[in-house]
């Protein structure tokens, strides 16, 4: 396992501050059932204050899995993920988040899908495991705002727009580097909010690779049901009409009438569901999941609009929402 061309799989994980979670994430990568190949867990770390570092060269030091910790210290998860993209010694680049525990044949997995050559990226399902209490009854609706994603059963090659998510994510290393990298995100404490996974999807489709689900790759996406709030719901909304402004800019090449329309769409498509939860009213049920929905949905509209007023207004921000390359810099 330490000879460097016998790396076929890397696995990277950004991480900030959340330790405890990430020994759960590292330690269920390196418990792997006949993974079939030789690979690397990479930890990168996006200023923790923690002991991160501690803990991850612990870790290094009693598995016979390579776990390589890294530092980067400029803040945003995109500059996290291809800062281990860059180190890694696989040809095929796996990427899952800190709070995601993967099923114990996940690595053989969403391997054996690449020794098809026409496969650039692919990914499968995530489910949600909740810690600290049961989940709320109103989350239903959210779950997908949570990570969870299930396009079935049944392997299939997937079409533009689906797009795979950052929690089970995989893609080949020529393919990414041909695309440029990992888009800036909207997570938590991002400065440059981007659509991150979902743009790395475009870009992968736009440069003619071909994406694919796959079934059997599945893990949990870890959620603290006293985190999850109808606040924390309402804030993912305006983030997320952020994402879809970065996102209809670039794909529309920052064309006025055709950016202006697609917003229009977007924001009509949110105004038919919140004119939706007035005409129902009395015959609501649950209040707070649709006071919720109604909030979630209000806030992407603004985000929407705010962010693509930003974007036309500020020339430093245009430029970097328009910029490809998040390899090299």
């Amino acid at each position: 396992m330490n000879s460097s061309n016998r790396i076929r799989f890397s696995v990277i994980i950004p991480t900030i501050n959340r330790s405890d979670m990430l020994r759960q994430a590292i330690e269920a990568l390196c418990q792997q059932e006949n993974p079939g190949c030789d690979y690397e867990v990479i930890a990168v770390d996006n200023g923790s204050r923690d002991n991160t570092k501690d803990m991850v060269e612990a870790l290094a030091s009693k598995n016979t899995v390579p776990i390589i910790y890294l530092m980067e210290p400029r803040s945003g998860s995109h500059f996290a993920r291809n800062t281990g993209f860059k180190a890694a010694r696989g040809d095929i680049l796996g990427l899952i988040d800190d709070d995601v525990i993967v099923d114990k044949q996940w690595v053989k997995n969403i391997v054996k899908v690449y020794d098809n050559r026409e496969v650039s990226c692919a990914g499968g399902r995530l489910s949600l495991r909740w810690v600290n209490g049961p989940p709320p009854k109103w989350i239903e609706p959210f779950k997908g705002v949570l990570g969870e994603i299930n396009y079935g059963d049944k392997p299939e090659e997937l079409t533009c727009p689906r797009t795979i998510v950052a929690g089970n994510f995989s893609i080949r290393k020529d393919m990414l580097f041909k695309v440029g990298g990992y888009n800036p995100c909207n997570a938590p404490g991002d400065k440059l909010v981007g659509d991150g996974e979902s743009g790395l999807c475009l870009k992968v489709y736009w440069a003619g690779g071909r994406i694919f689900w796959v079934t059997d790759a599945f893990g949990w996406h870890v959620q603290d049901a006293q985190r999850v709030t109808p606040a924390y719901i309402r804030r993912r909304g305006l983030y997320q009409g952020m994402s879809n402004a970065y996102t209809i800019y670039r794909s529309r090449n920052g064309n006025c009438l055709q950016v202006f329309k697609e917003a229009f769409k977007q924001s009509i498509g949110s105004m038919g569901v919140l004119v939706g939860v007035i005409i129902k009213f009395r015959y609501v049920k649950n209040w707070t999941s649709e006071l919720t929905k109604f909030f979630y949905d209000f806030n992407s509209i603004v985000g929407l609009i705010s962010y693509l007023y930003r974007i036309y207004t500020d020339r430093q921000l245009r430029q970097l929402v328009t910029r490809m390359d998040w390899l090299n810099e």
